[in-house]
């Protein structure tokens, strides 16, 4: 009783200083502030619930017979068993007291609830998910008061090939029952389906691991393997690859593979070094990908800062920065790739700016060329010929076929002063106009905006002053917290386009996240089509104009409760009070 007492104490002051704890453990002391920082209410309990998961996974089937046992085991001791998925959502629930069962309905603890901890706070799933190992919560040291009367012990299950997490066990029981050996039983019992997950390995997993194990033997340098959720990296590649260069060496083996790119290339990665793929298809459908590096990141901070106009300062964008400032310096033409929106007109413009202020800054854009192809081609001419002048050769990717010879006629001679850079944006198609690409003596690949997210802490300010440059206007934590949550499909030119729209809502003091559009509480990982933007913005307002009760809101848009709740997963909409 005089630990219940002094951790509730603890709570309290916790609570009402939202700072420190020192009278509880510190991955609970931990746990609270992640609690804090996701808005979970203390006082209420509101889970978000999918009903269309799958619950004949390959996790599941691993650790049906072990829970079947399980089962039978804890019968008449008050302790229920608890299955979830790697974020949280209950696929299984075994428990055979009637009182205990109503106590676990109560707190939705059950089958397509998540108890994520940014939903619950802290608690033996949630926690355990965001430690990365056992979690024992008792009592009083549940975040949330409504789970305080329960005590919970939960594991991490990683798959023995990968060492992905697949999911947690998780025991709970009533906290007068709570047993201290709960996390050393739910440990073993995480070991026993983790065995079960080694001994069902997909085919597919096998081969890959085949595959990989081929390729490294012998060999010093990284190499990087991935099928479907599946990667495998020796020590070279761990020690090389940031976590978001996973993504994007994800994204390059899709192209391999879908036959939209060639077997090698040079990229950029997000710490400043270039390298070398050389990747190839493997059996069962994966890839596999040889790293080598030819290019290394610059020691110590970068010499020059990203030029007025555009903002960041992660190594990736400060690499491309230095990189494109030494090819207007030298002359040299540069071909630049990347997504839609990514920044590759704004950097070359600023730089021309930093460097060649006074000379002369044309763009010709292929997407607009139609027609008799005369007229253009006098225009480039001459700009070609201008002193210090650059000139952007724009969507090279778009230009009709009709005109590939004319343009590749135009820059075949060396005469011309202009710095010339050509655009591409991928995915390009493969039909490059080869013919204009041996004109560029440098190919880089401007990166996305969600591989250089904590970026958009520098840009928000920078295009705040562009709108508002006379008006005292800046991003409320809160805001800027949900702006880095965003997986920008549509990159730098989506976050202009959402602060050109707060800034209509909120023309001076500070923009709060009821002042962002719609599109920045949601987390689609694809630009949605206008009838998906139709349907998640009248989902939007209704959840809004509800107060967030979900109920209501699929009462007046004339849908289930399940549907909404589907759509909201879907969409991946952050519900936030508009009052």
């Amino acid at each position: 009783m005089g630990d219940e007492f002094r951790v509730a104490r603890a709570r309290e002051s916790f609570l009402a200083s939202d700072d420190q704890a020192p009278q509880v453990r510190d991955e609970i002391l931990a746990s609270w502030k992640r609690s804090v920082f996701w808005g979970v209410a203390p006082d209420d309990l509101e889970l978000p619930y999918r009903p269309d998961l799958d619950f004949d996974s390959r996790l599941v089937r691993a650790a049906r017979p072990v829970l079947d046992r399980l089962e039978h085991q804890l019968a008449g001791t008050n302790t229920s068993v608890i299955l979830t998925d790697a974020r949280g959502l209950v696929l299984d629930r075994r428990v055979d007291d009637s009182g205990l069962q109503r106590r676990l309905d109560a707190i939705s603890l059950a089958p397509g609830f998540s108890y994520a901890e940014e939903f619950v706070g802290t608690n033996g799933i949630g926690t355990a998910i965001e430690q990365g190992q056992v979690s024992w919560v008792f009592g009083p040291e549940h975040f949330t008061e409504r789970l305080q009367l329960m005590s919970c012990a939960g594991a991490p299950i990683r798959d023995p090939l990968s060492g992905r997490l697949e999911g947690v066990i998780d025991l709970t029981t009533r906290s007068d029952q709570a047993n201290p050996l709960m996390p050393a039983l739910v440990q073993e019992i995480a070991t026993l389906i983790e065995q079960r997950l080694a001994d069902g390995g997909s085919e597919r997993e096998r081969a890959l691991l085949h595959e990989f194990m081929v390729a490294a033997r012998g060999r010093r340098g990284a190499i990087f393997s991935v099928t479907g959720d599946l990667v495998i990296v020796n020590a070279a590649a761990a020690r090389l690859l940031a976590p978001s260069d996973h993504q994007l060496l994800r994204e390059r083996a899709d192209e391999l593979l879908n036959g939209a790119r060639d077997v090698s290339e040079e990229i950029l990665l997000s710490q400043g070094h270039t390298v070398r793929l050389r990747c190839r298809s493997a059996m069962g459908g994966g890839a596999v990908m040889e790293i080598q590096v030819v290019g290394d990141a610059p020691a110590g901070p970068p010499s020059t800062a990203p030029p007025p106009g555009v903002a960041g300062s992660s190594p990736g964008w400060t690499r491309i920065c230095q990189l494109v400032e030494a090819a207007c310096r030298a002359r040299s033409w540069l071909l630049l790739r990347g997504e839609k929106g990514v920044g590759k007109l704004a950097v070359v413009r600023a730089m021309h700016r930093r460097l060649n202020p006074a000379a002369r800054f044309a763009v010709f854009d292929a997407a607009d060329l139609r027609g008799d192809s005369g007229h253009w081609a006098g225009r480039l001419r001459s700009d070609l010929g201008a002193p210090r002048a650059t000139v952007v050769l724009r969507h090279l990717d778009r230009l009709p076929a009709a005109a590939v010879t004319k343009l590749a006629g135009l820059l075949e001679p060396v005469r011309y002063r202009a710095w010339v850079v050509g655009t591409v944006t991928e995915p390009a198609d493969p039909g490059l106009p080869h013919a204009l690409l041996g004109h560029f003596a440098e190919s880089l690949v401007v990166p996305p905006l969600r591989h250089r997210v904590d970026d958009v802490r520098d840009i928000v300010p920078v295009l705040l002053r562009r709108y508002a440059a006379q008006r005292r206007l800046v991003c409320s934590p809160e805001a800027m917290h949900t702006l880095l949550r965003s997986p920008w499909p549509g990159n730098v030119a989506q976050l202009d386009r959402v602060l050109q729209s707060a800034v209509s809502a909120r023309p001076t003091g500070r923009i709060e996240p009821r002042d962002l559009p719609d599109e920045c509480h949601a987390t689609s990982r694809h630009v949605l089509t206008p009838m998906e933007a139709i349907e998640r913005d009248a989902i939007s307002r209704a959840l809004d104009e509800s107060g967030g009760d979900k109920r209501k809101a699929a009462a007046r848009l004339g849908i289930s409760r399940a549907t909404i709740y589907r759509k909201i997963r879907a969409f991946g909409l952050e519900i936030v009070s508009r009052t």
